[in-house]
């Protein structure tokens, strides 16, 4: 049998199948089905995906830069009040982001221990209880200051910003402000 023939003959058994009542009913509740798990798949590429690993879902990208921008500005602020720094800029790159330690119930039943992340109900929606937030890693800082040209202020500026942040040396850069 050729491919026209083949074909020909699956055409009219499909016709013959969607023309009863209980094919036409199956094609539909096949159609359904696929529509729903389409909707409910969250495969969409336009949806927010929720991440259920950090607390409300998904902050911990705005959580890490808030951390980030705060310790600059703690660190432009103790710097500027070195002797011949003068105005000061500072840029921290962080290793990752900040990590949640979530709180955990423990039960033991049958000799089996079984641990669960604490929720807390707020009205209609729920989130883990966070019993501790690592601040991430310094990877690097960059100090831009009035004060960069002079060997003292620049070696004075390396030692402020190691003993704050607890990074060696080499992982620090600082400038004069142009």
């Amino acid at each position: 049998m050729d491919a026209n023939g083949l074909r020909q003959r699956f055409l009219n058994a499909v016709r013959r199948f969607t023309g009863s009542r209980k094919g036409l009913a199956v094609c539909t509740a096949a159609g359904i089905a696929a529509m729903l798990l389409i909707l409910f798949s969250g495969g969409g590429a336009d949806e927010k995906k929720e991440n259920k690993d950090t607390p409300r879902g998904g902050e911990e990208f705005d959580a890490g830069r808030e951390y980030v921008r705060g310790a600059e500005e703690q660190l432009e602020e103790i710097l500027s009040a070195i002797d011949g720094v003068g105005r000061v800029r500072v840029m921290i790159t962080p290793e990752g982001s900040e990590e949640y330690i979530f709180a955990e119930s423990e039960s033991r039943a049958a000799g089996k221990e079984d641990k669960k992340h604490v929720i807390l109900k707020n009205g209609s929606s729920e989130e883990a209880l966070v019993k501790n937030v690592l601040s991430p890693e310094v990877k690097g800082v960059v100090v831009v200051c009035e004060g960069g040209g002079s060997d003292r202020v620049r070696e004075d500026v390396y030692r402020a910003v190691s003993a704050a942040l607890g990074i060696s040396t080499g992982r620090i850069y600082v400038t004069k402000m142009k």
